[in-house]
């Protein structure tokens, strides 16, 4: 049975002499494996299918549950993203997250939606991949089941206080005496994530608070999902303030 649909691909790696497997992930079948052959040989056709962050129309052959890419049509390669270091790594931690965060044949139309747009910003002269990184995660977090509440300034009133803590039991903001357990955060931190999720925020109070904004992050997702997350870990490393 042949199977058309729009993928991405999250992750490719070797097998045999010339082919690879491919990570794709798709809106309509989600995350899944497919094998791709004659790749790795000079002037193959489908070489460029086989490469990370390729974006095109997957033709599969599907057999048994197990898929083989027959040919591609491409959308987009985001070429951009391998002729800048930080942006490259900020894609690759996103891919990370999809492959990790994600279940196979599951369906996340909107983590798609908010990896394709992700990656599109980050072709952009003069995008922040920090901020680009820190908005994708909160779309991620809230497709698998443990959104961020943002709500703290609203329910305070505007009062926020010096006093603000990340409650990593339920992933809310609070004051040090409503917070059950978790660690003082930043207002830098609280104003960047609010940004990102695009909701009001204090423009004077962003200055440091994207690589803080990010720490939280894999934190938090190391907490409610036992992933280390690599590639984030990495990016942060990189990513200058």
């Amino acid at each position: 049975m042949e199977i058309k649909t729009e993928a991405i691909v999250v992750q490719s790696l070797d097998y045999k002499d010339d082919d690879k497997l491919l990570t794709l992930f798709s809106p309509s079948l989600g995350k899944i494996t497919a094998g791709i052959r004659g790749v790795k040989k000079p002037k193959a056709k489908l070489a460029f299918a086989s490469q990370p962050f390729c974006f095109a129309e997957y033709v599969l052959a599907e057999k048994g549950g197990r898929y083989t890419v027959i040919s591609a049509y491409l959308h987009e390669s985001f070429f951009e993203l391998r002729t800048d270091l930080e942006k490259y790594f900020c894609a690759c931690a996103m891919a990370e997250a999809v492959r990790e965060l994600s279940l196979e044949n599951e369906r996340y139309e909107s983590l798609f939606v908010a990896f394709i747009e992700g990656l599109k910003s980050l072709c952009l002269a003069g995008e922040d991949a920090g901020e680009a990184l820190v908005s994708f995660l909160l779309v991620a977090l809230r497709e698998i089941g443990y959104p961020l509440d943002l709500g703290y300034l609203e329910e305070c009133n505007g009062d926020i206080g010096d006093k603000l803590w990340f409650d990593f039991s339920d992933g809310r903001f609070a004051n040090f005496e409503r917070c059950n357990q978790g660690e003082r955060a930043s207002l830098s931190t609280y104003q960047v994530l609010r940004k990102c999720a695009g909701l009001t925020y204090d423009e004077d109070a962003l200055a440091g608070g994207t690589k803080r904004a990010l720490r939280l992050l894999k934190a938090y997702l190391s907490e409610k999902t036992e992933t280390r997350l690599d590639s984030l870990g990495e990016f942060i490393r990189l990513y200058e303030v």
